[in-house]
């Protein structure tokens, strides 16, 4: 592989990221993570400089535990009035629980690593379709509950907000499935286009969404009409915090020729070759590269699951539509090739860390998309 800066300067600061990459085992608090031989806590660190100015650390993952809360390895501490959004409504810090998926930008200090916002998106929620062992279909979106996530008392009808991590064939892993109210419907996924120019997530038709979203990783809440998802509100899901030039990631990736596919993220690059086979869960060190490229500097496995979950169909099924779909006509927002600018999503705003829908201050907008109002069984905070 080419592109990649020398590793002399990088050398110099090792230690942060050997920090990182080596911190407290993922998965359950004292539990330690299974090898499976792909490689440990593999690489050497050899990110950017922490003391750039860039905005600390980027990490998202899945609450483990708390204490602080445990992300990635990390014990990252917060304070009792840090800000928590969940779907894009502010709440307390005791509303976050183990299973959760985060996105955050941690700083380093003497302490260890600190945080003052934290980011929390379901990717599904809506009524529960069908149930079939331990899977479940959800606008149109296909669930598979991970270890640990009881199938007792899901019930085909019942409404539920969903927390996890899709697989490269964009089926959603599950960390935590909870109950929540019925008026609140929201999908977070890759918006894919047939030839025909009809959108989708997963299996769910579309409707009142531009054709430019698709290829794009969004999040649209809206409600189910006519068997189409009719989408009331848009706006894009960037898969790393706002300005930060490394990262700890959680995610499914896998092999795609010389790059490696992250289920939620850009084709990377990798540093050296991570050395594994098909579909794999790690949590992954990125680092921004001298091209505005993301490339994979630090790799720690914890489950193989070989062709389970590929995404070669789907990824060559993307490049399909690419290349054959019709030029997309009087949506405003202009087709996804070339350079063009992205679709201007109306409640977004330009700069800053960003959440997805940011209502402020009054809440749901005009037309009403309530808080999420979680119960909460299991994994409460210590404050």
């Amino acid at each position: 592989m080419t592109g990649f800066l020398r590793l002399d300067r990088r050398r110099l600061i090792a230690s942060l990221f050997a920090c990182l990459a080596n911190g407290a085992a993922p998965g359950r608090a004292g539990e330690k993570p299974k090898d499976n031989g792909l490689g440990g806590t593999g690489y050497i660190s050899v990110l950017p400089d922490p003391d750039n100015g860039l905005g600390g650390t980027g990490v998202v993952g899945t609450i483990r535990g708390f204490g602080s809360i445990l992300v990635n390895g990390l014990k990252i501490s917060y304070a009792p009035t840090a800000e928590v959004t969940i779907d894009g409504q502010p709440v307390d810090v005791s509303r976050m629980r183990v299973g959760h998926v985060v996105s955050l930008v941690a700083q380093r200090n003497e302490a260890g690593f600190t945080t003052t916002r934290i980011r929390i998106l379901h990717e599904v929620v809506g009524s529960i379709e069908s149930i079939s062992g331990r899977s479940l279909r959800i606008l149109g979106q296909k669930v598979e509950l991970g270890r640990g996530v009881a199938a007792g008392g899901l019930a085909v009808g019942q409404h539920v907000a969903v927390s996890g991590l899709r697989l490269p064939d964009q089926t959603i892993v599950a960390s935590l499935v909870e109950p929540v109210d019925a008026a609140v419907a929201q999908i977070v996924g890759t918006v894919t286009r047939d030839a025909d120019g009809r959108l989708a997530i997963g299996a769910q038709p579309l409707a009142g969404a531009a054709r430019s979203l698709a290829g794009q990783r969004v999040a649209l809440r809206g409600a189910v009409a006519a068997g189409a998802f009719e989408v009331s509100h848009v706006a894009p899901d960037e898969w790393l915090p706002r300005g930060v030039r490394q990262a700890l990631v959680e995610t499914y990736v896998e092999r795609d020729g010389d790059m490696v596919a992250a289920a939620a993220g850009p084709m990377l690059t990798a540093r050296r070759d991570p050395s594994f086979y098909g579909v794999i869960r790690a949590v992954i060190g990125v680092a921004m590269d001298r091209n505005g490229g993301w490339s994979i500097e630090t790799f720690r496995a914890s489950e193989s699951l070989g062709e389970k979950g590929s995404g070669k169909d789907f990824r060559q099924r993307m490049k399909s539509v690419e290349e054959t779909a019709p030029a997309p006509a009087g949506d405003g927002g202009g087709s996804r090739s070339g350079a063009e600018a992205p679709p201007n999503f109306g409640n977004v705003p330009s700069g800053g860390f960003g959440d997805p829908f940011p209502f402020g201050a009054g809440g749901a907008p005009p037309g009403g998309f309530p808080g999420p109002g979680m119960p909460g069984p299991g994994g409460r905070p210590r404050r």
